[in-house]
């Protein structure tokens, strides 16, 4: 059997490397793996390919490129050899197009930019199975054409010789019908898979459109009512009567503070959904630590102050740079520091203690081993932890927000990460809040292969956010 390729066309070339590194991972050296950039440059690569006797399995195509589209070369290379199987990988085609690639170019899937790696990898895996089992099916559709050609003119050479080859005849018989039966059964298998993976594409469509629409139909009536009070408040004004507005004023305060309720309170439903659903793939960049920690508890300064806060940032020298989803981990930071500056009384302290741990391969779940998690707990976290890393080969980022003056009861600390649980009103930490920013803290953090936990001892609380420093692309 020939040798089977890929041909990946984008007239970007880091998305044409990008796709080939996650193919490579996916398929090794099972398949020849070529790219193009452009639909000219594509149709010459295959006619070579089809010359050195190359299955060409997948065509994955970019639709908006210089020249000839991507719908355009698909229809071409479908009419060169229709067993081909054509993906479009875009983030610009609309509905028409896609119809139309459909039709003309059999099109087998379509894939939005940017992609998601587990999507992508499934795609290729059941792409290049479907094309293998089709090619099968073709051979031995073929040599059953043949049996059954060669049964025919046996039967025509028999008939002269009825009574003598009766029992071969009949046995001839026999044996067409087996293959029969095999070929019937693997054409309904074949079409009860294809069944299942067009369920599954459905699925997954019909998850991502309510999202969408979730996300469009709550927000809207939030940002309607935004506008109308920001409205009111400015005819108010413009017809000058001070009593009338300083009356309505409160009313409208009341107002803009119910709306950013509620809108944070969808905000963290939405957010709590997308991390559930795991629609949403990692970002990665690098930072410099020493640099990106200060500018995150930059903002919280005037407010600390304001509230006769302290707020002490421990970042030692030369820490090694964070490669993550920043957007995620920026965003669990911010709510660990709203936190302790909502329940921080005056006079005490906040503090922001960033360290990198050695953690040996075989290290637990959380990356440490008992005896450092037991002295980083019983120092509160505030402090320099055990060890710095020697080595980036094993290495973990602990980043914690502590603050005095504060204390959360131990029964409490097993139940604060759940949706909606707010400590008693009894105590101090209670304020109102969604109930639900630890639990989309501790979502984020997991995103990123980390975890989170919370220790209050001493009249001080520590949250201690815990991560690899690089996480692997593709991940």
């Amino acid at each position: 059997m020939s040798k089977s390729a890929i041909i990946c066309v984008d007239d970007e070339p880091t998305v044409l490397e990008s796709l080939k590194i996650e193919l490579k991972q996916v398929l090794g050296d099972t398949c020849l793996i070529e790219t193009a950039e452009s639909g000219e440059e594509a149709l010459e690569l295959f006619g070579e390919l089809q010359v050195d006797q190359y299955e060409i399995a997948l065509v994955f195509a970019d639709q908006i490129m210089p020249g000839m589209r991507g719908d355009e070369l698909l229809q071409q290379i479908h009419t060169r050899s229709p067993q081909t199987l054509n993906i479009m990988i875009t983030g610009h085609a609309d509905l028409e197009t896609l119809g139309t690639a459909i039709r003309s170019a059999s099109l087998y899937r379509y894939i939005a930019k940017p992609w998601q790696s587990n999507d992508l990898r499934s795609t290729v895996l059941e792409a290049i199975q479907n094309y293998h089992r089709t090619r099968e099916l073709e051979l031995q559709n073929s040599q059953l054409q043949a049996t059954v050609q060669q049964l025919e003119q046996s039967l025509a050479a028999l008939q002269q010789s009825k009574e003598q080859l009766w029992q071969q005849t009949q046995t001839q018989e026999a044996l067409s019908q087996t293959y029969l039966a095999l070929a019937m059964q693997q054409v309904q298998l074949y079409q009860a898979l294809q069944s299942q993976i067009e369920d599954l594409e459905y699925q997954n469509q019909l998850k991502d459109n309510f999202l969408d629409s979730i996300s469009h139909e709550l927000r809207s009536p939030i940002s309607n009512i935004r506008m109308a009070t920001q409205m009111l408040e400015v005819r108010l004004q413009q017809l000058g009567v001070p009593d009338t507005v300083l009356q309505c004023d409160r009313y409208l305060q009341i107002l803009r503070t119910e709306c950013q309720k509620e809108a944070d309170l969808l905000n963290d439903l939405l957010a709590l959904m997308r991390l559930d659903s795991g629609s949403e793939s990692l970002n990665l960049s690098t930072v410099s630590l020493n640099l990106w920690i200060p500018h995150i508890a930059e903002p919280f300064i005037e407010r600390m102050q304001e509230r006769q806060q302290h707020l002490q940032i421990e970042v030692p020298p030369a820490l090694p740079n964070l490669t993550t989803d920043l957007f995620h981990l920026e965003r669990t930071l911010t709510e660990l520091l709203t936190n302790a500056w909502k329940y921080t009384p005056a006079g005490e302290t906040i503090t922001v203690t960033v360290q990198v741990l050695s953690t040996p391969p075989d290290a637990g779940p959380s990356g440490t081993d008992a005896s450092e998690l037991e002295a980083f707990d019983r120092l509160g976290g505030a402090v320099a932890l055990p060890s710095i890393a020697t080595s980036l080969a094993h290495s973990e980022l602990w980043i914690s927000i502590s603050n005095s003056g504060v204390e959360i009861p131990p029964e409490q600390q097993a139940l604060i990460f759940q949706q909606f649980y707010r400590i008693p009103n009894h105590n101090v930490w209670h304020q109102g809040s969604t109930g639900l920013g630890l639990t989309i803290a501790k979502k984020r953090v997991e995103k990123l292969r980390g975890s989170i936990a919370v220790s209050s001892e001493n009249g001080q609380t520590t949250f201690t956010v815990k991560l690899p420093l690089n996480i692997p692309i593709g991940s």
